[in-house]
């Protein structure tokens, strides 16, 4: 990969917040921070100006305490303000890309887009906090191999946790794969590009030659994937397909929701379905072993980068568990054998 952005690459790699940059004419790239312990540090908000004085927002970034007041200071720079907002495109669901979108709304009257299965997944997902789920979620930690008692307590720290990972709202708007978005001063066309979430939203802009990328290809972390409720597929499955459809798209400029802009669309798809199906076939060798074998057995023996000892007493025990389930399906499935597994 090529950096396109000195600045965003200097913070991704090295800390702290890039200062907001022109992509192209009446597009800006800026910065909105995450909550501190993330790991990325910030959301790249992308800002298109109409001619008509009226704003798009892709992914307004995390509701935190001063955002709205830290995007309408910029929008001020380029004499627009939050009430000149009328459109934000989210390209999933996650409280770092939707969560301040409501706010936006409200300010403004904008109207939200989502993908229609992104909104889907949205209505689909239980309160984490109720008994049933809570019940439910201890039953499935059992299918997983999970021991009672410790099944009870991860269930209860669940749900003590507090809300669930996605942010809940209803979209104004609901697009479908190959739309044309409702932009003044741009020509952009969603991508659905399923796998982090069930309806994840690439958005092309094929004059310019740029790809906002959302979550769907980063260029310093690797997605997680079957985040969200749904998924009418194994996750993986979806997100392999998803990764050979940006193909047309490998000489783009990439603008990712994290990190830095880059060119070598190739080469990073290449890299990211490498890094999944590594996973994929560590998981079928130990089923050839043991056919029968739990996600919890499955996960105890697979290779992470802090090991399983640290996992398996960590928060995200949870996360590797259900990424373990996935991809167990996915090779009993005969998904490595599959077009959509073959990568150089």
């Amino acid at each position: 990969m090529e950096p396109v952005s000195d600045a965003q690459y200097r913070a991704a790699t090295s800390g702290g917040m890039p200062d907001a940059e022109k992509l192209a004419e009446g597009l800006w790239s800026f910065a909105m921070p995450m909550p501190g312990g993330s790991g990325l540090g910030y959301t790249l908000t992308a800002v298109q100006l109409g001619p008509d004085g009226h704003v798009a927002v892709v992914d307004p970034g995390w509701a935190e305490p001063g955002s709205l007041e830290r995007l309408d200071a910029f929008l001020r720079t380029l004499d627009r303000g939050l009430a000149d907002v009328d459109i934000v495109i989210v390209t999933h669901s996650h409280p770092d890309h939707l969560g301040l979108a409501a706010a936006v709304r409200e300010a403004s009257g904008a109207r939200v887009v989502l993908h229609a299965s992104e909104q889907a997944s949205l209505d689909a997902a239980p309160d984490p906090t109720s008994p049933d789920a809570v019940a439910a979620f201890e039953e499935r930690l059992r299918g997983w191999g999970v021991a009672p008692d410790r099944a009870r307590v991860m269930a209860e720290r669940a749900r003590t946790a507090g809300g669930p990972q996605s942010t809940s709202l209803r979209a104004d708007v609901l697009v479908a794969d190959g739309d044309e978005l409702p932009v003044a001063g741009a020509s952009w066309r969603a991508l659905h590009t399923p796998g982090h979430t069930p309806g994840h939203l690439c958005i092309v802009d094929e004059e310019r030659g740029l790809l906002f990328s959302g979550d769907h290809v980063l260029p310093t972390v690797f997605p997680g994937l079957g985040l969200g409720a749904g998924f009418d597929e194994n996750p993986l499955a979806a997100y392999l397909r998803a990764l050979h459809r940006l193909h047309p798209y490998d000489d783009y400029e990439v603008v990712p929701g994290h990190g830095y802009r880059f060119r070598g669309l190739a080469d990073r798809r290449r890299d990211t379905a490498l890094h999944a199906l590594r996973r994929a076939r560590e998981t079928a060798e130990i089923l050839e072993d043991e056919p029968d074998a739990s996600t919890w057995d499955i996960a105890s023996r697979l290779t992470w980068s802090g090991g399983w000892a640290q996992l398996q007493n960590s928060v995200m025990v949870v996360s590797g568990l259900s990424q373990t389930d996935m991809y167990r399906d996915f090779v009993r499935a005969g998904g490595l054998e599959s077009p959509d597994a073959i990568w150089s």
